[in-house]
């Protein structure tokens, strides 16, 4: 009876450090997935050809991120052919400003450097909308944070006195 009582305890103890061991092991591999997440994220190309290709296709790319949760099958197959598209014409468009550029570099045309400032002026629009945009999404976020907040103080007596009759109805209870 001692040793089963011995054994049983042992294990208990050894399973609940081993426990605590992995659950160390997996704070700290999530601690480092957030910091690479953070360090390594994926970023567009910020030139005019890939800005204009982005978004031409936003539409597109919103049904396709829809399926990821709906369908992942047909998610994976979209977004695949979605990106070699994409690929494509980024491609294209790049080869055609280099040649636009090259072509200003040789003659000098004073139309040909219009229409190179027009696309990258175009690029640098897109940048700004995004830039207003994201900005906008975070006004939003923080007026609905400061709502809740103004909810939670208005709330706040009645939070209190309910916890304080909980305290002194049992005189167990440590708070």
């Amino acid at each position: 009876m001692k040793n089963q009582l011995f054994i049983t305890l042992f294990a208990l103890v050894f399973l609940s450090f081993c426990g605590v061991v992995i659950a160390e092991e997996n704070t700290k591999k999530g601690k480092e997935t957030v910091k690479n997440w953070r360090n390594n994220k994926r970023k567009r190309p910020g030139d005019a050809a890939s800005s204009m290709i982005w978004g031409k296709y936003s539409r597109e790319l919103a049904e396709i991120r829809k399926l990821r949760k709906e369908d992942p099958e047909a998610f994976k197959v979209k977004s695949k052919a979605f990106r070699e598209k994409v690929r494509k014409e980024i491609k294209a468009e790049r080869e055609k400003f280099k040649k636009l550029v090259m072509e200003y570099r040789k003659r000098k045309d004073p139309k040909i450097r219009e229409a190179i400032s027009k696309y990258v002026s175009g690029a640098y629009d897109r940048k700004l909308n995004a830039a207003a945009k994201r900005i906008a999404m975070q006004k939003e976020r923080l007026e609905k944070a400061e709502k809740r907040l103004a909810e939670i103080k208005a709330q706040k007596e009645e939070k209190i006195n309910k916890i304080l009759k909980t305290i002194l109805k049992d005189p167990k209870l440590n708070w």
